[in-house]
């Protein structure tokens, strides 16, 4: 009996079992259907799993930063510049004029910049425009001095110099221009007064200093210069140029190994100085180490190819060395690039005996004649004048 109730017990059970399988295969074969059937969202993507892939909200970008002011981009320019890195410097006034074309101080500072890295053509088209945009401001005028004057442009130098100390005559950049200016021209007693009431106006101000030590190199007292540019460089320890200074009043004095340093941190400073990589080949050159020097100039070269001092010197080397179809294109090169008469004058006195050993007598007569016109006392140039008027053809002189 008790089997017989188990085995009833255990039926009923398997009733119901039967009735929820009926039901499950009912809503599998519906699910089945509806999944076979019925369009799948584009969201969901593939029923193919190993491809699905689900498109997520691209995540929100951050905003934009606000636009910074002429005056907060002003302010980094001006710490760039008194940090002596050039380049950032007139980057950054340039951004302040992209952003305020106004800012009329941006103008000036943007061309000072330019003339610390020696760009001189280019620092004096900003001068000018600075001029144009301040008319009545003396550091405008005062920037286009000194670009004028580092290029060679002497007369005009001392014009714009003028203008400045007029518009203001306490102005001590003004004064400083006019100074190294008439330094240039060689009116010393000018310069010194100049620049005596410069120091009164700037006592800290390295410039000050520097065209002092400009001034005495001038007069040819060398330790003097040192000692000025020295105190120029206390007071702007990171400006690459003043270092170029020291380093030619010491190499005049005999001082080679504190000169190769004194440039050596000009090029630590401002690596594509190419006036402080020229001053290293002036070293080596009253050193007579030509082939160090000539690996020098070359490189002044490379890094500034309107750097008319580094072919002139270049070519001398290969002049001395009767190397002169290397001299003549380097000659030929300074002649273009160099503003100073004076110097233009030696250039083109060398190439008329080039040409005179080349068999040129035309070339030279022309070279010959164009130095006296530069520097009329150019006893070199007259003698290789009457040379060819006699029909005579001699190797080159020195």
């Amino acid at each position: 009996m008790a089997y017989r109730q188990y085995r009833g017990r255990r039926r009923r059970r398997s009733g119901w079992g039967l009735a929820f399988g009926a039901l499950a295969a009912g809503a599998l074969t519906f699910g089945v259907t509806w999944y076979l059937h019925v369009p799948i969202p584009v969201w969901i993507g593939s029923r193919n799993v190993g491809a699905v892939t689900v498109a997520l909200p691209e995540p929100a970008l951050p905003p934009p930063p606000p636009p910074r002011s002429p005056e907060a981009l002003y302010a980094e320019a001006n710490e760039a510049f008194g940090d002596g890195r050039w380049t950032e410097a007139a980057d950054g006034y340039r951004r302040v004029l992209e952003v305020a074309p106004s800012f009329r101080q941006a103008h000036i500072r943007w061309s000072r910049a330019l003339i610390n890295q020696h760009r001189l053509t280019e620092a004096t088209d900003r001068a000018r425009h600075a001029v144009a945009v301040n008319p009545r401001s003396a550091d405008a005028r005062a920037a286009l001095a000194v670009a004028l004057d580092w290029s060679g442009q002497i007369e005009a130098a001392v014009q714009a110099g003028l203008e400045a100390v007029d518009l203001d005559p306490r102005s001590p950049a003004a004064i400083v221009a006019l100074a190294e200016a008439y330094s240039d021209q060689y009116r010393l007693r000018e310069a010194d007064e100049l620049l005596v009431q410069a120091l009164d106006l700037a006592p800290d101000d390295p410039e000050v200093h520097r065209v002092v030590g400009v001034l005495r190199e001038t007069r040819a007292d060398y330790a003097g210069a040192v000692e000025s540019y020295s105190r120029a460089i206390e007071v702007a320890p990171r400006w690459s140029y003043m270092y170029v200074g020291l380093g030619h009043a010491l190499r005049v004095q005999g001082e080679y190994d504190e000169a190769l340093a004194a440039f050596g941190r000009a090029v630590a400073l401002s690596p594509t100085d190419a006036r402080a990589e020229g001053g290293r080949g002036m070293v080596h050159l009253a050193r007579e180490e030509y082939d160090h020097a000539a690996a020098r100039f070359q490189r002044a070269i490379e890094l500034d190819p309107s750097y008319a001092t580094a072919y002139a010197q270049l070519a001398w080397i290969h002049y001395g060395r009767r190397e002169y179809d290397r001299a003549e294109p380097l000659f030929a090169k300074a002649v273009e690039l160099d503003r100073d008469g004076s110097r233009v004058a030696q250039y083109r006195h060398a190439l008329g005996w080039i040409y005179v050993a080349a068999r040129r007598p035309a070339e030279a007569r022309e070279q010959f004649s164009h130095a006296l016109v530069l520097n009329p006392g150019l006893q070199g140039a007259r003698d290789g004048l009457a040379l060819l008027q006699q029909g005579q053809a001699q190797g080159p002189r020195r």
